[in-house]
């Protein structure tokens, strides 16, 4: 959990302090709400919905199709908005042209003999400048909790009507499908490992915080159906609340 924000400090010379360890990345996740939807198709009706579907898919009639008792199990679905800030040190290398008579110069209280020059013909100083970048980036995404990737087609169903508050005794009773991302602790894992990467040239983080402003779990149920034909075997998904059916793959 990050700690209250604080008001940014003005640039003094410790600021460009390279030495030293990496600041460790914060996670403000105050925000965040989970939720479940109740199932408004039953299990008789998820039946009749497999048998259908099934008898499509392989092309025979619903008699010479098999189909296995449904069972529930909850899909997580997760909504985030999220503000980025990063903060690092990088040391970049610039080579001022000098006169070729110069033997040396006091650059910043340190002293620097002059070489020939890559960059630049004749002598020249190499400076070491230091840089402080200060980047901040948003990013809004509706995770899979599957998969760990999008599910935009999921938007209307989740910020619809019909949700209950999921507590964490429902959450622990719950069975609740297997995934990447199947939790909002997931979730905030996967997105901590992406800013936990430092970028190309850095050479001290000094500060990396990631502030939900949105963070909602969503569990919704979804009836698993074996159906077959013969040694030909699939699983169907039934969403219990909008009847969206496809392959479990």
């Amino acid at each position: 959990m990050a700690k209250k924000s604080r008001k940014k400090a003005g640039l003094t010379v410790s600021s460009f302090k390279t030495t030293g360890a990496h600041a460790k990345l914060e996670v403000d996740d105050k925000k965040q709400k989970t939720y479940y939807f109740k199932e408004k198709v039953k299990l008789e009706e998820a039946k009749e919905i497999a048998e259908k579907e099934g008898a499509s898919i392989f092309g025979v009639s619903a008699s010479d199709l098999s189909v296995s008792k449904p069972k529930i199990k909850y899909e997580f679905y997760c909504i985030y908005d999220l503000v980025w800030e990063l903060q690092y040190l990088s040391i970049r290398k610039e080579e001022l042209s000098v006169n070729d008579h110069v033997k040396g110069a006091l650059v910043g209280g340190e002293i620097l003999k002059p070489n020939k020059g890559k960059t630049v013909p004749g002598k020249a100083l190499k400076l070491p400048i230091v840089e402080l970048y200060e980047l901040k980036r948003t990013d809004s995404m509706i995770v899979d909790g599957r998969t760990g990737g999008l599910a935009n087609q999921m938007e209307s169903l989740l910020t619809g009507p019909g949700k209950k508050k999921a507590t964490p005794a429902w959450i622990r009773k719950a069975k609740v499908a297997s995934g990447k991302a199947n939790s909002i602790d997931k979730v905030i894992r996967q997105v901590s490992k992406t800013a936990k990467k430092r970028p190309k040239g850095a050479k001290r983080v000094v500060e990396n915080q990631v502030t939900f402003k949105k963070l909602m779990g969503f569990y919704v149920p979804v009836w698993y159906v074996r159906i077959a034909v013969g040694e030909d075997k699939k699983t169907l998904r039934i969403n219990a609340v909008n009847e969206d059916v496809g392959l479990d793959v």
